[in-house]
């Protein structure tokens, strides 16, 4: 709940909205809606591999998941997607296709997560912000993962890449 309103400062209410209770100003009728965060995740193939990272931070810390994270306010998920793998890995990469929109719900919060498949371009890889580790994986010796939501990722990466090695 918002207790105070950030466009005028006044204290605010619980009111019923389109079903909802959420918190209204009485002084300006702001009302809060409780909006989903958005996050991108990169899914980064080589040669039958993937990319991924070893998570320094919470949730999910010493566990293995996608390079990615949350989308600023004014950012386009594809630039956010550029800038979060180069914070965390160094890469440099390209966007290249949407391969999953999922919708969780992490304690309180509602989170959209965009999964794009990119285009790894340059850039020297290494650990950086928020990440102890990375490693190249094969679909057959995946780690430990942080997060349900990369698990669905790469089970569909999974079947691609053994459908084309059976081909």
């Amino acid at each position: 709940m918002i207790t105070y309103c950030s466009s005028c400062g006044s204290k605010t209410e619980r009111r019923v909205v389109a079903r909802q209770s959420l918190s209204v100003c009485p002084s300006c009728e702001r009302i809060f809606f409780r909006n989903p965060k958005v996050v991108v995740t990169a899914l980064i193939e080589d040669q039958g591999r993937v990319l991924l990272v070893l998570r320094d931070i919470e949730p999910g810390r010493g566990l293995w998941g996608l390079p990615g994270g949350y989308v600023d306010w004014d950012e386009h998920p594809e630039a956010a997607l550029a800038r979060e793998c180069l914070e965390e890995t160094g890469a440099v990469v390209e966007p290249e296709n949407l391969v999953g929109v999922q919708h969780v719900v992490l304690g309180d919060e509602g989170i959209v997560i965009l999964a794009y498949r990119a285009r790894l371009t340059g850039g020297e890889l290494e650990a950086r912000d928020e990440v102890q580790e990375i490693g190249w994986f094969t679909p057959d010796a995946l780690p430990p993962l942080a997060f349900t939501s990369h698990r669905r990722i790469l089970q569909g990466w999974s079947k691609q890449v053994l459908a084309r090695g059976a081909a």
